[in-house]
């Protein structure tokens, strides 16, 4: 059975990796140029409200195959809710984890990908994530360990959107030194005042940085004195310093000659935090890979110092050495593990190919 139309429209335009946007990629390709999509609910999304799966997210399991399936599932749902955006209706998730729900969660007889499709669509229409999923993703991970609760709580709160997953920080730096440092002698335009027009004051959430430190704004009297940890902050407000490290531009090179890593000069980025934190900051630790989440306002003429309001923090964890979610040959145990969504069919072109 060919998968339906909503289903391949799901399959192909929701589901994306983290890439790199092209150095020529103009603001419309990393921004869009219309409204957020509107998610409507279609008859694959009535599928799934339908399904066993669906009734395990809202009532909880204990049987080890549907721990193992749900629980995975949470915790690439997990990775995916900081980055929801506005421009598209695609999202993003870490290839590690997008690889063990391909490979470790998904069985002849079950599409776990298009099941985490079904899940983020359901969370876009009701805008939010719901009491009964946050409650199970919480007792699960009592036997799960990896599902970042913090992240899920934000997203029970409300969804708050990101204008675009694409805006990454090298994206940022590359259209900096392509717009504004490298305009040409003919450009009559302030070039500096027309790029911050068009990239600050924008949602972001950005990985991949480390926590230098945290606290309140505030110097601390007596010998062991110390500056505020951001100049521009107000007394009593809490900020997070963070540095990001640009990668070696040589890294992919073979380094016939043996020479030394080319000198890059780290981002420190000043994030004044909301009051209310989702994880519980007080124990993260120097050093720590740190996701951010807020509204990128301001940058200094080398793009080396960056101020982000309204911010949230969470813990980063590095995927690269790769992750367990689960075994096939349990989840094949678990009663919800058959596909509800398109039939058992075997596989033809397009759906679940592309």
């Amino acid at each position: 059975m060919i998968p339906s139309q909503p289903m391949r429209h799901a399959l192909t335009t929701l589901l994306v990796l983290v890439v790199a946007v092209p150095a020529f990629a103009q603001k419309e390709e990393i921004f869009g140029t219309g409204k957020p999509p509107n998610f409507r609910e279609e008859t694959m999304d009535k599928r799934f409200a339908k399904s066993k799966l669906a009734k395990l997210l809202t009532a909880g399991t204990e049987d080890p195959g549907c721990v193992q399936l749900v629980g995975g599932l949470f915790v690439a749902l997990g990775e995916i809710a900081p980055m929801l955006h506005k421009k598209d209706e695609n999202f993003t998730l870490p290839p590690e984890i997008q690889d063990a729900v391909q490979t470790q969660l998904s069985t002849p007889a079950f599409p776990a990908v298009a099941y985490l499709v079904s899940m983020v669509r359901r969370i876009m229409i009701d805008k939010r994530l719901s009491d009964e999923w946050l409650a199970t993703a919480q007792t699960l991970n009592k036997k799960v360990k990896l599902i970042d609760l913090a992240k899920l709580k934000m997203i029970n709160e409300q969804i708050s959107l990101i204008d675009s997953s694409y805006f990454s920080i090298p994206v940022l730096r590359e259209r900096y030194l392509v717009e504004a440092l490298n305009a040409n002698s003919a450009v009559t335009t302030d070039v500096i005042a027309s790029f911050r027009d068009s990239y600050l004051d924008r949602d972001v959430a950005w990985g991949g940085a480390t926590l230098v430190d945290i606290g309140i704004n505030q110097p601390k009297a007596g010998k062991k004195a110390k500056k505020k940890l951001y100049r521009d902050a107000a007394a009593e407000e809490l900020v997070a310093v963070l540095q990001w490290i640009p990668q070696d531009p040589r890294m992919n090179q073979v380094n016939l000659l043996a020479q030394a890593p080319v000198k890059v000069t780290p981002v420190t980025i000043y994030v004044r935090l909301q009051s209310k934190q989702y994880a519980d900051i007080e124990k993260f630790h120097r050093g720590q890979r740190v996701l951010l989440k807020g509204r990128f306002w301001e940058m200094n003429k080398d793009a080396t110092e960056f101020e982000v309001r309204d911010g949230l923090i969470f813990d980063d964890r590095d995927w690269t050495q790769g992750v367990l979610l689960g075994r096939p040959e349990d989840v094949s145990t678990c009663a919800a593990a058959i596909n509800e969504l398109t039939g058992t069919a075997p596989q033809q072109p397009g759906g679940f190919k592309h």
